[in-house]
């Protein structure tokens, strides 16, 4: 006789998305994305301030110092989000304002999915913000409170 079959597993950090969890809203998720706008800018200014000197770029040289600029800001911020969203659901921001990124089904997100939704959000600010203001009213209005980049990846910004 065999044995029957075992339950399937709770979901990670102690609860399920869809029985009693509270979706984040939009000033939350603002604010916490403020936060780590100025944490990584920060980053950002350092390390470009101690390559200019290194280089020697100068501020007359603008396009050069704009371009090392961008693209070591977005190197930073694929790292720092691909980094803390993968490893808890959580970047410095969100632990600040108590929410957490998670799948639709409550599981945590893998390395690739939180690189692919930082991508995904630096393209909407970064396309004239067009997409970013779309995401903002998904937010604000929608029932299950996701941005354009979440119903994409099938990701929820729940309340901890």
């Amino acid at each position: 006789m065999t044995d029957p079959p075992l339950p399937p597993p709770a979901p990670p950090y102690g609860y399920s998305v869809q029985a009693s969890t509270a979706l984040s809203g939009f000033w939350r998720r603002l604010g916490a994305y403020v936060i780590d706008a100025i944490l990584t800018g920060i980053v950002v200014g350092i390390i470009s301030s101690i390559l200019g000197a290194i280089l020697r770029t100068s501020m007359s040289d603008a396009t050069g110092f704009w371009y090392q600029g961008g693209l070591i800001g977005l190197v930073i911020y694929l790292a720092y989000f691909g980094y803390f969203w993968s490893r808890n659901g959580q970047t410095l921001g969100y632990m600040a304002l108590g929410i957490r990124l998670v799948r639709v089904t409550g599981q945590p997100i893998s390395v690739g999915l939180a690189l692919a939704r930082a991508v995904l959000v630096y393209l909407s600010f970064a396309l004239c913000l067009v997409p970013a203001i779309i995401s903002a009213i998904m937010i604000g209005t929608g029932s299950q409170k996701q941005a354009i980049h979440d119903s994409m990846l099938g990701t929820l910004v729940v309340r901890t």
